[in-house]
């Protein structure tokens, strides 16, 4: 009797310990279930987190490049500085000075040999750049002097544009540097004879500077001569032969603008140039601040900028009458 009994409870205890097990077991991988889908749900968060980011981040780039303005093609309205946080002024509304300053070569420091003052250096540059700044103005291209003329876009009171004549090696090696730095405009002036000879930039260099569209490259002459005392036929083929490698260099298409050399012009040149479509003629009219009221774009004046300070520059317009 008692082995009967001893042998029931070793099968009761026996049964016991397996449903023990197998409660035990099932509880066990309830738990490892759980913590794969709680583990399976983090990773599908953190990929949709993930997935989320990145189209958050390729929307918010296309948004850039919507509102990013192409430099080198501008429609007839827009104005190479944008929208801008001060009033802006069609030439019927205000007068406004519009002055223009000219620069010739760039070298640190100054050859001892500059007898008629033609060189800046890279930080009297910036200063001039960065006092303009500073005191509110804004740097305008001449494209925006001549859709301000023609009535498309308005301009700032405190305006100004820089231009840099015959094309030295220095615009590219020193004063590139400033305009990059603070994402300013300035037109250069080439003369198509010397492009690539010794001191003055190349034709790839050119290119280099006008695809960050702060640069723009416009002709001073195929030569360096005084064109006010050629033939027409010889002012007009020299000034399109050059307007042509100029587009083909830039593959781009370029707004006939030009300046003189050593601003020698004449009554004709100025005709002529005219009916070839040059609208846009700079002379070198040193110390000569233009004004909406009397805007003539054959025949714009400049301030010489090579020697002066930031303050001088300043200064300059202030007293201009």
């Amino acid at each position: 009797m008692r082995i009967v009994n001893k042998t029931k409870f070793f099968r009761s205890v026996t049964v016991l310990v397996i449903i023990i097990l197998i409660l035990f077991s099932i509880l066990i991988f309830k738990i490892l279930n759980s913590k794969k889908i709680k583990s399976a749900n983090a990773e599908n968060i953190k990929n949709n987190l993930n997935y989320a980011k990145v189209e958050e981040d390729t929307e918010s780039e296309e948004n850039k490049i919507d509102e990013k303005i192409d430099l080198n093609n501008l429609s007839d309205d827009q104005a190479s500085f944008g929208k801008i946080n001060v009033p802006t002024y069609k030439i019927k509304e205000k007068e406004l000075k519009i002055p223009i300053l000219i620069y010739h070569a760039f070298q640190t420091p100054v050859p001892d040999n500059d007898v008629y003052k033609l060189f800046s250096t890279e930080a009297r540059f910036e200063d001039n750049v960065k006092t303009l700044l500073e005191d509110g103005y804004t740097f305008i291209t001449l494209e925006d002097l001549y859709k301000y003329k023609n009535g498309s876009i308005g301009l700032p009171e405190k305006n100004i544009a820089i231009t840099m004549d015959d094309g030295w090696m220095g615009c590219y090696t020193e004063a590139f540097n400033v305009l990059k730095k603070y994402n300013v405009p300035a037109t250069i002036f080439i003369v198509e004879d010397l492009v690539g000879t010794d001191n003055y930039f190349s034709w790839e260099q050119a290119k280099e500077m006008y695809d960050t569209g702060l640069v723009k490259i416009h002709i001073h002459g195929r030569k360096h001569i005084d064109y006010s005392k050629v033939k027409r036929e010889t002012l007009v083929s020299d000034y399109n032969h050059t307007q042509k490698k100029i587009e083909e260099v830039l593959e781009n298409k370029v707004q006939k603008i030009m300046a003189y050399p050593a601003g020698s012009s004449s009554t004709n040149s100025i005709k002529w140039l005219k009916e070839a479509g040059f609208e846009i003629q700079v002379q070198t009219k040193y110390g000569t601040i233009n004004k909406s009221s009397t805007l003539d774009l054959t025949n714009l004046g400049r301030i010489r900028a090579e020697q002066a300070s930031g303050n001088k520059i300043l200064n300059t317009i202030k007293n201009h009458k």
